[in-house]
Formats: C-alpha cells, structure tokens, sequence
C-alpha cells in the first residue's frame, strides 16, 4: 500500500464495491445524437480501463482496485471535427444510500474536435464515503479538451483520484482541478505531450481546515517538440490542515524548444497549519526552458491592515484575499449554481469555521 508518509493513512482497506445507483449524467439530448457515449449501468457494463503501463496515478492499488470494481463513469468518443458548446456535466453525489463511488471516465477527442467537462464529486449528508476514481483523456492532433473536476466531499471521506492525458499535435488539454473537501485527498494528474506544439494546462485550487489532509502530484512530460505546459495551484490553509504539493517537469530527449511553467501560491491562515513543496525539474534535452516557483506564508499584515481600515474585521479580510486569490481558476466554472456554491462554501469556512 501507497506509504502517504507525509500526511498519513493508516489501516486503510479498501471497502467492498457495490452498485451506484444515482443519476449523475447531464447532456443537451441533441448533441448526444452526435457522439459516442455509454454510461456505466453496471460493474461489468464496460471493459476494463485501458490504462498505460508505467502509470501509478495515486498508487498502484489505487489504479487496480478501478479496473476490478468500477460502479459509475462515462466512456466518450468525440466525432472528428466535432465542436461541442454544451457541457456534459457528471454530479456524483454520495448519500447514506450510495457511500463508495469508483468511477471511471475515458475521454476521447478525436482530431480538431472540441468538448468540456464538468465533474462534480458532492457528499449530501455525513455519511462516511469513499471515492476512487481514474479519468483517461486522449486528444488527437487539433483537439480541445477542457476537464473542471470539483470535490466537495464531507470530513468523514476519503478521496483518491487519478487523472492521465495523452496530447497530440497542436491539440489542449486544460484541466481544473478544485479540492474542498474530504478527510484526507490524494490526487494525481499526469499529462504526456506526445507531439510537435501539444499543449497541458493545469489550473487548481484548494482549501484545508480543521484536521484536512491532501496530496496533490502533478506531473508534466514532454515528449514533443516545442510543447508547452503550465501548471498554477493557488491554495489556503487553516486550523490544523496538512498540504503536500509535487509539481514535476519532465523534458525528454527530443523536446527541445519546448517551456514548461509550474508555480504554486499558498497562504498559511493558523500557525498549526502545515504546508510542503516539492518542485522538480527534469531535464535530458538542451534548449528547452523550464521555470518554478513555490510561495508560501501568512497574509502581507500592511494588506490586512488596509483592506480592515475600509471597515471590514479580521476575519472578512482574509476572506476577501483568499477569495481574490481563487477567483480567476473558479470562473472557469461553466454553470453559475455550482460557482455560487463554492462561494458559500468556503465564505462559510472562513468566517464561521
């Protein structure tokens, strides 16, 4: 089993996997007309996941433990040339009745096609819930996918969630991912820009209160010439949160001209609180230009000041802050419910606690 060193998981076994029986998919009915797409009725009701060999995503067991007992997911195939300006949503909400969610989700563009995805992983009451989950993205040469994944789980859930993309010429994957919730989040993305001018983005947000642990890995390997990608995690941090980040840059041999950017921003709202980076850069390839950069620390007192001297206490202001802070990668959001939500979320966390 996955060690978790840093944040801890102790006498973890996985629980036994049983039918999920909620509605999650939401789709404008003529556009399904115009792709392929099977939902998951059943345990068995598709193949098992194809997934590439050296990928571990949040750890081996996770990843297996998928194959064998996935209860929920789409598989989608973007027809060639296909624009899609309708989000597919996917709300999966774990209730008293449907506790334990592993949900696989394969993504397939196909060339100068276009879709974005809108997951949102909710608890409904306090039940005691487990998530494990695998998205597989494929964009062939021209295609845009754009993936916003939201997890809002309870305090008394555990969430394992493992993302990989395979980029092709000139195509994008942007990912966004926004973790509020849960007891304890692993979370990988892992994106391979396979070809010339292949593009991964990857915009995330988290919030950490009371006892809250996570784990968040992101990794970017060029492989193509002239590929770019950008990875940008704003988070905030109070009570007794524990944080890790790992933000990886790979450049293979082959990827010269390429640029990859990682930047991480943190603010440390309790001194109980804890927060570690680890950055990396790889590199066996020459021209290529690599950047990263980790802040971390409490909110500037000169800022707190002004923005309490317009009348606002202590705790509004940093509420204002960190709220600034996530609005941009919140915005990407395509549906004003799920934006307001968020909102309320977390002005409740910071304010009331």
């Amino acid at each position: 089993m996955t060690s978790w060193k840093r944040i801890g998981l102790k006498d973890f076994e996985f629980p036994k996997i049983v039918k999920y029986n909620k509605k999650y998919l939401s789709f404008e009915e003529g556009a399904k007309k115009e792709v392929s797409l099977n939902m998951v009725t059943d345990i068995t009701s598709l193949p098992s996941p194809k997934i590439e060999d050296n990928f571990t995503g949040v750890g081996t067991e996770f990843i297996l433990n998928v194959k064998k007992n996935y209860n929920a997911g789409i598989d989608l195939h973007i027809p060639k040339d296909l624009k899609i300006k309708e989000p597919i949503r996917l709300d999966f909400y774990l209730d008293e009745k449907n506790n334990h969610l592993v949900d696989f989700n394969n993504i397939y563009a196909k060339e100068n096609s276009e879709i974005t995805i809108v997951i949102d992983y909710k608890s409904i009451d306090n039940v005691e819930g487990f998530h494990n989950g695998f998205t597989n993205i494929f964009a062939e040469k021209g295609s845009v996918v754009n993936i916003i994944k939201l997890q809002r789980l309870n305090s008394k859930t555990l969430n394992f969630d493992s993302n990989f993309s395979r980029v092709e010429s000139e195509a994008k994957v942007n990912f966004v991912s926004i973790e509020l919730g849960s007891k304890l989040t692993g979370f990988n993305y892992t994106s391979i820009l396979e070809e010339e001018k292949s593009y991964s983005n990857l915009s995330s947000i988290y919030l950490g209160d009371k006892e809250m642990k996570l784990d968040l890995e992101y990794t970017m390997i060029h492989k193509g010439i002239r590929s770019q990608s950008n990875i940008e995690t704003r988070g905030a941090l109070l009570d007794n949160a524990r944080k890790v980040f790992r933000g990886n840059l790979d450049f293979k041999r082959g990827s010269r001209s390429s640029k990859g950017v990682e930047l991480e921003n943190v603010l440390l709202l309790s001194p109980t609180s804890k927060s570690d980076s680890i950055p990396a850069l790889l590199c066996e390839e020459d021209n290529v230009e690599g950047e990263h950069a980790v802040s971390a620390g409490q909110i500037d007192k000169s800022k707190l000041f002004y923005i309490m001297s317009r009348g606002l206490s202590e705790k509004e202001a940093k509420k204002l802050i960190v709220e600034s802070s996530f609005k941009p990668i919140i915005d990407k959001i395509p549906f004003e419910d799920l934006r307001s939500e968020i909102n309320i979320d977390i002005e409740r966390r910071l304010i009331h606690g």
